[in-house]
This record gives C-alpha cells, sequence and structure tokens, in this order.
C-alpha cells in the first residue's frame, strides 16, 4: 500500500479547462481537467446530460476505484500530450508498453474500467496485452496456469473434448 491520499485528489489543471469532479467507486474524489475527463465516451455523455461541469460525476462501477481512476487519467494526460505535441510513435509505444506491464489484478480492473467508461483506446491497448499472453501458451491447461484459472469440467468431460477436438491439446499446433 502506498502513502495515505486525501479523499479528494487534484491532478492536473490548467486555468482555462474547467476541472470535473469523478467520484469513485470506493468514494473518492478526484478532480480532472474537463478536457481529460471527456475522452471517456460516458464522461462526456454524463457532462452533456447534466449540462454542468461542476456536478460530482460518480463513477458506479466496482473497478473504477481509486488507483485505477488515477491509472486511466494518466494514461489519457499522457495520450493528450503525445497528441498536443506530435510526439513519434517510438515514444507513445514505449509508455503504452510500460503502461502495459503491471501484475494480472491491475490489468483485468483496467480493463473493465475503460469498458465502462467507454476508453477505446485504452480497453484494446489493454486487451492485446492479454491477448499477447495468451498467444504464449500452448494449450488449454497453460493458458488456465497462466491465469490461475480453476478447471471446472470433470476428468471425464476433459477426455470428452481432447477426443472430440484434438487439436486443441496438440502442442504442435499453432
Amino acid at each position: 500500500r502506498g502513502p495515505r491520499r486525501s479523499r479528494h485528489e487534484r491532478i492536473n489543471m490548467s486555468a482555462e479547462d474547467p476541472e470535473i469532479t469523478l467520484e469513485t467507486y470506493d468514494k473518492h474524489q478526484v478532480k480532472v481537467p474537463k478536457s481529460i475527463a471527456t475522452r471517456s465516451a460516458i464522461i462526456n455523455m454524463m457532462i452533456e446530460d447534466t449540462g454542468d461541469v461542476n456536478e460530482v460525476v460518480p463513477l458506479a462501477d466496482k473497478s473504477c476505484t481509486l488507483s485505477i481512476i488515477q491509472r486511466v487519467v494518466k494514461y489519457l494526460q499522457k495520450h493528450a500530450e503525445f497528441e498536443k505535441e506530435q510526439t513519434e510513435d517510438e515514444v507513445v509505444i514505449a509508455f503504452d508498453k510500460e503502461f502495459q506491464d503491471q501484475p494480472d489484478e491491475i490489468i483485468f480492473q483496467t480493463i473493465l474500467a475503460a469498458n465502462f467508461l467507454d476508453i477505446k483506446n485504452l480497453l484494446e491497448l489493454m486487451c492485446k496485452k492479454v491477448a499477447d499472453e495468451i498467444k504464449k501458451c500452448k494449450t488449454p491447461d497453460d493458458i488456465r496456469d497462466r491465469f490461475n484459472i480453476r478447471q471446472d469440467y470433470t476428468p471425464e468431460e476433459v477426455e470428452e473434448v481432447k477426443k472430440a477436438h484434438p487439436w486443441i491439446y496438440d502442442k504442435n499446433a499453432k
């Protein structure tokens, strides 16, 4: 666990960009520049519906905890900066690769939050990380081991699947 944080977090702001207050699932309030917050299609829609940038925007999905929202905002801010400065692709790719390099739990929570908030580029980035990890696996058992997925089938059911679809368990297949 990191240092204790105030229940009101402030994330970079500029004078001409009004702040939006997001309330995380765990009841923390995070102030974010409107130009960054509205990169989320859902937040943008919520602000447009109320017409009031001073109203607190509740993030009701349980994936939207303070730590995950801080990561999402960091990603959105960095990509806004990249766009503004027309940053070279190599720099963006390096940032994205480092951003993806997280424990599985953080990756999956970020995927859920990006999906809930409708941030397509972040959702695609994090799903690509999971897909890349799956590609490294040769069999369904390897996938289960990699992601700590419990086997729900009985040994008899597994044998039925192996007989019906032997290619799934062929370690030499690509």
